[in-house]
């Protein structure tokens, strides 16, 4: 079904309000007024990550139980896929090509973005819900630590630095009045500070270079634009964050590619979203996905292929990077709603 024209128009915003005007009405929540209002009613049912694609699809009452389960290879290639209606983290083994998952994560609260640290094979999730971030060991399916800003955040993505710094984007503050920021820790789990995102309304992805150097994308208040910036936290302390000039129709998932250039997913642009190469900013290179929705997205840079989230046709997809040739697809739970993205190479990445 083609999505129409002045649906695609939406702004975040204006994408939010229709959601949290369809809340009032079943007695979910009251009727914001204002942006923030609008946010915080929101916290909790609703995936802001979504572009206004997905949105319109969007079942608050879908979660169903799942079991955890890991049948997957101990060695070779995985990748893993967010669930956030479900609760649950889909992992597949090999190339996409129709198969079921070989394991699932479960007992989770609406996941999202996710990374895996290459040297270890750590998966780390950002579990928005529970307002935390877990590490699991890879074919494991309880976490083996926990990543809590005490000033109570919404994480949507997270990643991690060469020093060990986890690095997380959170959505918005739901009890208090910030709304997208920066969390950091040690690798011990040790809490180092939150940093806010200027002129933002949502916070989204976050990837960080070889070098330290720091990229996330967010919502921005004024315009409802998606905008992409960049900063430094050496250990964990954050710096001013500054713009790249880079904007999207609603911001996707970030990853480095070989020679550090950043690569981003525009959810909303023609052709199923785009990826984006970034060599210098404001401008990059592009190429269509042909997705639904493609959300969170991660790179596997032996094969030179990225695995997506596609939220609206509730798949996992893969394609070759940079030219976005289809691979295959695995199917998404019933009822589910694809956010995040991960992939398990070889190497490290």
């Amino acid at each position: 079904m083609r999505i129409p024209s002045s649906v695609l128009a939406l702004s975040a915003a204006a994408a939010l309000s229709l959601l949290a005007a369809c809340s009032a009405q079943s007695g979910l929540a009251p009727r914001p007024t204002t942006p923030q209002d609008r946010a915080r009613s929101l916290e909790g049912r609703v995936p802001v990550a979504l572009s206004p694609l997905a949105l319109l699809k969007l079942n608050l009452n879908s979660a169903r139980h799942f079991a955890s389960f890991d049948a997957c290879p101990s060695t070779g290639t995985i990748e893993y896929i967010s669930d956030y209606s479900n609760n649950v983290v889909n992992i597949y083994k090999g190339k996409f090509a129709g198969q079921a998952p070989c394991g699932q994560i479960a007992n989770l609260s609406h996941p999202q973005g996710m990374f895996v640290k290459g040297s270890t094979h750590e998966l780390f999730v950002a579990n928005t819900g529970a307002n935390n971030v877990l590490a699991f060991h890879r074919g494991a399916t309880s976490p083996f630590k926990t990543f809590t800003d005490p000033g109570v955040q919404n994480p949507d993505d997270v990643t991690v630095a060469r020093d060990g710094t986890v690095i997380a984007a959170n959505i918005f503050q739901p009890m208090g009045h910030e709304q997208g920021s920066i969390s950091t820790w040690h690798s011990n789990g040790t809490f180092v500070g939150n940093f806010p995102m200027p002129n933002s309304f949502e916070g989204l992805f976050v990837t960080v270079q070889k070098d330290g150097t720091l990229y996330y994308n967010d919502i921005d208040f004024t315009s409802g634009a998606g905008l992409l910036w960049t900063g430094v936290c050496p250990l964990g302390a954050c710096g001013t964050f500054t713009s790249t000039g880079a904007a999207t129709a609603f911001p996707g998932g970030l990853r480095s590619a070989d020679g550090q250039d950043v690569v981003q997913i525009d959810q909303n642009a023609s052709g199923g979203g785009a990826l984006i190469t970034y060599e210098s900013f404001p401008n990059g290179v592009s190429c269509a996905i042909g997705a639904g929705d493609p959300d969170g997205m991660d790179l596997n840079k032996t094969q030179g292929h990225v695995f997506y989230a596609d939220a609206l046709n509730n798949v996992g997809g893969e394609i070759t990077y940079p030219s976005c040739t289809a691979i295959g697809t695995v199917p998404g739970n019933a009822g589910g709603l694809p956010i995040g993205a991960a992939v398990d190479a070889p190497e490290s990445l």
